[in-house]
């Protein structure tokens, strides 16, 4: 009886989060594509420029026109063309620099904020990126200075209203 019972108390709650994981995923399911809402397709004009810039093939899913491409789509050829240095921990001079990223997409920048220095003295500058030209999902590329190195990618979640 008193096994019954410890098993009772440790399964019971066992099932309950996996229940409760269960919801959880298949609420994210239902929702995945909600974002979407928010914004409208890349243009084929703004697809072609991404396209043609990173040397995709036509044949390749961001560009063969099959479906229709939003600004987070890219963002993963964005990331693997750019190499930037902390999230792929490679040094410094191996991530792209300010400059091949303008060659590449620095029609869509938007903004540019002053050179900031941490108090560990870590110094750079982000530039925002936007795909579509809503605001909606803008990219965020922070660079190193004076290196001008790709430290990290960020694709907010839009604009907030204010």
């Amino acid at each position: 009886m008193k096994s019954k019972t410890i098993l009772y108390v440790i399964l019971v709650p066992i099932g309950f989060l996996i229940l409760l994981c269960a919801a959880g995923n298949f609420y994210s399911y239902l929702h995945r594509n909600d974002w979407k809402v928010k914004t409208t397709p890349l243009s084929k004009e703004t697809i072609g420029t991404l396209c043609n810039n990173f040397e995709l093939e036509k044949e390749h899913s961001l560009c063969n026109g099959k479906k229709d491409i939003y600004g987070p789509d890219f963002i993963d050829v964005i990331s693997d063309t750019f190499r930037p240095y902390e999230e792929y921990q490679i040094p410094s001079n191996e991530a792209a620099t300010y400059d091949e990223v303008e060659e590449k997409i620095g029609v869509f920048k938007y903004e540019c904020e002053p050179v900031v220095t941490t108090g560990d003295g870590f110094t750079y500058f982000i530039c925002h990126y936007d795909l579509r030209g809503d605001e909606e999902f803008p990219i965020g590329i922070i660079f190193t200075y004076p290196e001008m190195a790709t430290f990290r990618i960020m694709m907010s979640m839009g604009y907030d209203g204010e």
